[in-house]
């Protein structure tokens, strides 16, 4: 794997936390990091992904953002 190393500050208690929970879940503190953000950029990349499709929807059937709550409405009131 090609790597580099990073430096980050974190306060003491959290890195106690993270080497117990790293001791017991996986092989390293740095394997526990490289899984947290991996994690957490993937599941930022869908949201985006979401939000970008819907933006483009909106944009082909000229939705403005201020009918948003109208057109919700109507679709929870059955209409």
């Amino acid at each position: 794997m090609n790597t580099q190393t990073v430096n980050i500050s974190l306060p003491k208690k959290l890195v106690e936390i993270m080497d117990d929970f790293a001791e017991k879940q996986f092989s390293t503190r740095s394997e526990l990091i490289r899984t947290a953000v991996i994690s957490y950029v993937n599941k930022d990349k869908k949201l985006f992904e979401l939000f970008s499709y819907a933006e483009k929807k909106a944009k082909e059937q000229n939705i403005k953002e201020k009918d948003v709550e109208d057109i919700i409405d109507e679709i929870r009131n059955g209409k």
